[in-house]
């Protein structure tokens, strides 16, 4: 996202993914029935069907649809199978690894940022190094899910800051989900933060451990 005053550059069309929709036209199970929620044995994903098309009548809305038929379902095993399975549907996604910049290889402080928080970070990381204090930087560009290669990221430095713009919610989900005693930095004034407000708490952090 960019910020209001910001212009937006736009990439050459072909350099977009192809995100058309194959949707389904006949039917899928074995009883010549359209199943809405036979789901790929890969992806997780399951057939769209246009409404309204001919013999791919089903149910659409709200409410919690049983496995395979699409049908409305109360049932509690299904609605235990179903939250499951939209969970590792999201979790099973393939995202990029998050990338670490360590220009020397030898920083133990690693700064983990996402959103809005890139450029200062930045700017403050360059600028301890410049001073000779060394500072590694990741910024996430996905957090759900997040890299498959963030935990082992984590763990080869010795602390890990994280700046954000609110109350430190990427700092709980990273000390839920990989253990990792993250030292959070936080700012909910309205305002992004500084460059020099970041370098001078993370020179503390990098100059005392």
């Amino acid at each position: 996202m960019a910020n209001g005053s910001e212009p937006w550059l736009l990439p050459d069309i072909a350099e977009l993914p192809n995100l058309t929709v194959d949707f389904a036209t006949e039917p899928n199970g074995e009883d010549g029935r359209f199943l809405p929620y036979l789901r790929d044995p890969e992806t997780l994903a399951r057939p769209w069907a246009i409404p309204g098309t001919p013999g791919l009548e089903h149910r659409i809305g709200g409410l919690e649809k049983a496995d395979k038929t699409g049908d409305i379902s109360y049932d509690p095993e299904n609605h235990d199978f179903m939250v499951r399975m939209r969970a590792e549907r999201i979790a099973a996604i393939s995202v990029p690894d998050v990338e670490v910049d360590d220009p020397d290889d030898n920083a133990r402080v690693l700064v983990l940022g996402w959103g809005s928080t890139y450029g200062p970070i930045g700017a403050a990381c360059r600028s301890l190094r410049h001073r000779g204090l060394p500072v590694a930087q990741a910024h996430l560009r996905h957090l759900s899910p997040l890299p498959a290669n963030l935990g082992s990221v984590l763990r080869a430095y010795d602390r890990v800051v994280i700046p954000e713009m609110n109350l430190g919610q990427l700092a709980q989900v990273i000390r839920a989900t990989y253990l990792i005693d993250a030292i959070p930095f936080n700012q909910v004034s309205g305002l992004p933060f500084t460059a020099a407000k970041l370098e001078s708490m993370l020179e503390d952090v990098v100059k005392n451990g």
